[in-house]
């Protein structure tokens, strides 16, 4: 009990801080496990093309569908062929067997993932859509390789201007994270090789 609190009171920190995708409330109860055992995949620390931020001891906030976490890897691999000075940060995805995931509304089923908007200065640090150091091309760079290589893709994030290019929509809270959700189908799947 005490090691999920000590997780719990991590992820509760950096949701002060980087306000994820929150209900409001705060559960005391710790995490608790949901029960799909195809959500066992954790996403490497790093890779070609992104890095972790935030992330709980051994990963345990960032489980997914293997569908998912091989999407991620791939999108690095494609990403770092267009910005290879400059990988996407993954924050939160699932936690294994999926669940609730407090204070997430989502983040419940392995195949959702939070990152970080890009900042002018490259650093791997958080930004927010009305902050100066928000790179707007940098982060639409990357929403336009998503769209192509998922075009059912839904990524939310308040940017004004992505969302009338209709790469991002809306969703309270979503000022300085994207949330990402692929469609993960099985023809775009054998596409990517995953």
């Amino acid at each position: 009990m005490l090691l999920a609190m000590r997780g719990y009171q991590k992820v509760q920190s950096w949701h002060q801080a980087d306000s994820c995708c929150s209900t409001g409330s705060v559960r005391s109860s710790g995490v608790p496990k949901g029960n799909n055992p195809n959500i066992n995949t954790t996403l490497p620390e790093s890779g070609v093309g992104y890095r972790t931020y935030n992330r709980e001891e051994n990963g345990v906030d960032q489980v997914g569908l293997p569908e998912m976490i091989a999407f991620i890897q791939r999108l690095g691999v494609e990403w770092d062929k267009e910005s290879s000075e400059l990988p996407f940060q993954v924050g939160d995805i699932s936690r294994a067997g999926g669940g609730d995931f407090p204070p997430h509304e989502a983040h419940k089923n392995g195949t959702e993932a939070d990152l970080r908007p890009f900042r002018k200065d490259g650093a791997m640090e958080p930004t927010n859509i009305n902050d100066p150091s928000y790179d707007r091309d940098k982060t639409r760079q990357w929403c336009q390789l998503v769209k192509r290589i998922d075009p059912g893709a839904t990524i939310l994030f308040n940017d004004s201007q992505l969302i009338k290019e209709g790469l991002t929509k809306y969703y309270k809270g979503h000022h300085n994270h994207l949330h990402l959700r692929p469609t993960l189908n099985s023809d775009q799947l054998d596409e990517l090789g995953c």
